[in-house]
């Protein structure tokens, strides 16, 4: 069954207090809030999220206590619910998915193994192929996927570490290696090396996994007040991000360019000082936070010993603190560059950050030059797109202004390093007409005409 929803803006009243949530160069662009009649604990209803593309289409992937329910957001402002597979409660809801091909595999502590979802039939419906389990496995905590391989991690299996599942049918995995020398709460899998989040004994471990049938330790590190709960690595492996749930409560950036010998490079404290963190993604220069009750936050790590933030979206209208509560996870990955946000009480979002974060490789702008470029397209309605390139490190400002001179816009207000950027403008609620984008860059101050058409 396929079901719209359409966006409203609401106020939300806990306990008779309205929360006002911090929003800074970000914006929602859809957000649904359809399982809120059941959970435990009570007032906990969603998990996890991810994504997946295929067809010219996105789709955003949510857990909540009743199953996984799939939605097409190709258009993030009419999302369409595409189908729910139902699938075991439990504690906290806990339920983790990854895709592989056109399957989804979906865990849960509550059991039914790994479930398994033929997504080929988007966006009219899900197949559950099967629930997979063998002797002496019925659960896992989170799970992980490199190429055709999964990786389970936390369950009731090989003491709660990590084992491989080989995918070549995508339908009937077949178990490989295993290790279980340490609880392993989570991992992430790049070039047949697993960092795994060993959160109760506090160590991140590093695994080797290029023998399928024979993970073999490399090495293991721990560090002050460790609660490792997940990591990530950039594009060439030398930065590693591990998030603390609980300890610090923080994030921290790693250089791990000496693979024997890791160097702190960063501690990451959020906006509101106040809120844990819970995971990490980085792609490209880009480092995403789902950071509980701070909600959505997104930082520049092109300098990984001095992250920027670029922008943030609190998901969770209550007070910040360290308590469990607010964004559960980040999907940073989908081809349009949106982000899927799972929230544990107020749903599933899709968010845009206001510039790209990741520098572009490819420009051809000088690197001695600022330039601001005519924006595309032009005239618009109701989305456009300004692009800008800085030589160096600078305090940016772009405002958007009508004929008469007044403000309409800030698009974006923040410190930004070297690189080539893109800020976007929608012009909902205006009228057509002709409007003026102005950059603010150190001693550069250039000043364009755009064309709004209705």
């Amino acid at each position: 069954m396929r079901k719209t929803f359409l966006i409203v803006i609401f106020i939300l009243l806990i306990k008779g207090t309205s929360y006002s949530q911090s929003v800074s160069n970000m914006q929602m662009l859809g957000n649904v809030n359809e399982f809120t009649a059941g959970g435990t604990p009570t007032g906990w209803h969603y998990s996890a999220c991810w994504g997946y593309a295929a067809g010219g289409r996105e789709y955003a992937i949510i857990g909540h206590y009743a199953g996984t329910t799939v939605y097409d957001i190709t258009n993030p402002g009419n999302i369409v619910n595409s189908g729910t597979v139902a699938g075991p409660g439990s504690f906290y809801n806990y339920r983790e998915m990854k895709t592989y091909s056109h399957y989804l595999y979906i865990v849960s502590e509550g059991g039914s193994g790994v479930q398994i979802v033929d997504l080929q039939y988007l966006p009219d419906s899900l197949h559950l192929i099967q629930n997979y389990t063998f002797a002496g496995y019925t659960k896992s905590h989170t799970i992980s996927q490199e190429g055709r391989y999964l990786y389970s991690n936390g369950g009731n299996y090989n003491n709660g570490g990590v084992f491989i599942l080989d995918l070549l049918d995508p339908e009937n995995p077949v178990k490989r290696g295993q290790w279980g020398t340490r609880y392993i709460h989570d991992c992430f899998v790049r070039n047949d090396t697993i960092y795994g989040a060993a959160i109760s004994s506090g160590f991140m471990v590093f695994l080797d996994a290029t023998n399928k049938d024979n993970i073999t330790l490399i090495r293991e590190f721990t560090y002050p007040s460790a609660v490792t709960h997940n990591a990530w690595t950039n594009g060439d492996r030398t930065v590693l991000v591990t998030t603390d749930e609980g300890g610090t409560n923080h994030a921290k950036l790693w250089d791990i360019s000496d693979f024997s010998n890791q160097v702190q490079l960063a501690e990451i404290i959020p906006y509101d000082g106040a809120s844990m963190v819970h995971n990490a993604y980085i792609k490209g220069d880009s480092l995403y936070l789902a950071h509980y009750r701070a909600g959505v936050i997104v930082y520049n790590i092109q300098n990984p010993s001095q992250p920027v933030e670029v922008g943030h979206y609190d998901t969770y209208p209550g007070p910040n603190s360290t308590a469990y509560q607010g964004c559960w996870n980040v999907y940073p990955f989908l081809p349009s560059g949106n982000i899927v946000a799972s929230d544990i009480v107020t749903g599933l979002y899709v968010l845009k950050v206001g510039t790209k974060t990741s520098i572009s490789s490819g420009s051809t702008e000088s690197a001695d030059n600022y330039t601001l470029s005519q924006n595309y397209p032009n005239p618009f309605n109701p989305l456009t797109s300004i692009t800008y390139h800085l030589p160096r490190q600078e305090f940016v400002k772009i405002t958007v202004t009508d004929e008469l001179g007044r403000q309409i816009a800030t698009l974006v207000n923040e410190v930004q390093q070297k690189g080539s950027y893109s800020a976007e403008f929608k012009a909902d609620g205006l009228s057509s007409g002709v409007y003026f984008y102005t950059i603010s860059a150190g001693k550069f101050v250039s000043t364009k005409k755009m064309v709004l058409t209705k």
